[in-house]
C-alpha cells in the first residue's frame, strides 16, 4: 500500500495539495477544445473532525468554478446553528510535501467553500477523502503517515 510520512507541524498534520476541476468538467472542456484550468497548489490540514472537505473560496474562484449546490454545516464556531454554504465539485491531490509528487488523487468530491484564511490554511482535508486512506497520527514521535 503506497504511503508517505511527514512531521507534525505546529498547526497539526499539514499537507501540500492541489485542487483541480472535476473529471466531468475537464472532459467537457477538452471535448470543446478549450483550455483546462491548471490545478491550484494549496496548504491543507488533515481534519478527522470534518465530514466534508473545505476549500477557501478564492481557490475555487481561481479555478473558474461555479457552485454546484449548497450544504448546511455545523462548526465549533456555529454551535447548534447551521450555516448554509456553497458546494463545488473538485478533485484533490495530496502532494505530500514534495512539489510535483502526486501521492493520492481523490475522485470528484463535493467540497464546501469556507474561508480559512484566519487559520493560515487553504483547506481542511476531511473524512470524505480520508475514507479511502489509513491515517496514523503519532503525536509521541511527532509524525503522521497517510496510506492509500
Amino acid at each position: 500500500m503506497p504511503h508517505f510520512t511527514l512531521p507534525i507541524s505546529a498547526q497539526g498534520p499539514m499537507v501540500d495539495a492541489a485542487v483541480m476541476i472535476s473529471s466531468a468538467r475537464e472532459k467537457v472542456l477538452q471535448d470543446a477544445g478549450q483550455n483546462v484550468t491548471s490545478p491550484r497548489t494549496i496548504r491543507g490540514l488533515i481534519d478527522t473532525g470534518a465530514s466534508i472537505s473545505c476549500v477557501n473560496p478564492t481557490v475555487l474562484t481561481a479555478l473558474g468554478l461555479t457552485p454546484t449546490g449548497e450544504a448546511e454545516i455545523h462548526t465549533p464556531s456555529t454551535g447548534q446553528t447551521s450555516v448554509r454554504v456553497d458546494t463545488y465539485d473538485v478533485r484533490i491531490a495530496i502532494l505530500a510535501g514534495r512539489a510535483g509528487d502526486l501521492h493520492f488523487i481523490s475522485e470528484t468530491i463535493q467540497v464546501t467553500a469556507t474561508d480559512l484564511t484566519a487559520q493560515g490554511i487553504d483547506a481542511l482535508i476531511g473524512r470524505d477523502i480520508l475514507k479511502s486512506c489509513i491515517f496514523n497520527y503519532n503525536g509521541a514521535d511527532g509524525f503522521f503517515t497517510l496510506s492509500y
